[in-house]
């Protein structure tokens, strides 16, 4: 499936890649799309500012390699939406 992207999008995909957090478009755009599925969970009300925070503590961590790092925030928000499934309180 062709996409294709404007300029402001192209640099702003440049940026995240030149910031070191990702090798490449592809990579950026995978971690995009992670967190548009996790954000389109019904149910998963307040997930913004968690995600945020596992995804922040992964790329601080230089132990995980990036598939480790996915693995544990695939992990981590699978707990989290069955605790907010199950209504146990944060």
């Amino acid at each position: 499936m062709p996409v294709h992207l404007t300029r402001q999008q192209e640099e702003r995909i440049e940026a995240i890649i030149h910031s070191g957090a990702y090798q490449s478009a592809e990579d950026v755009v995978e971690a995009a799309l992670t967190a548009l599925e996790q954000r389109a969970v019904p149910g998963f009300d307040g997930a913004e500012g968690e995600l945020e925070a596992l995804l922040t503590a992964g790329l601080d961590s230089a132990e995980l390699s990036e598939e480790e790092f996915w693995t544990s925030v695939d992990l981590k928000t699978d707990a989290i939406l069955a605790e907010r499934k199950a209504g146990v309180p944060r």
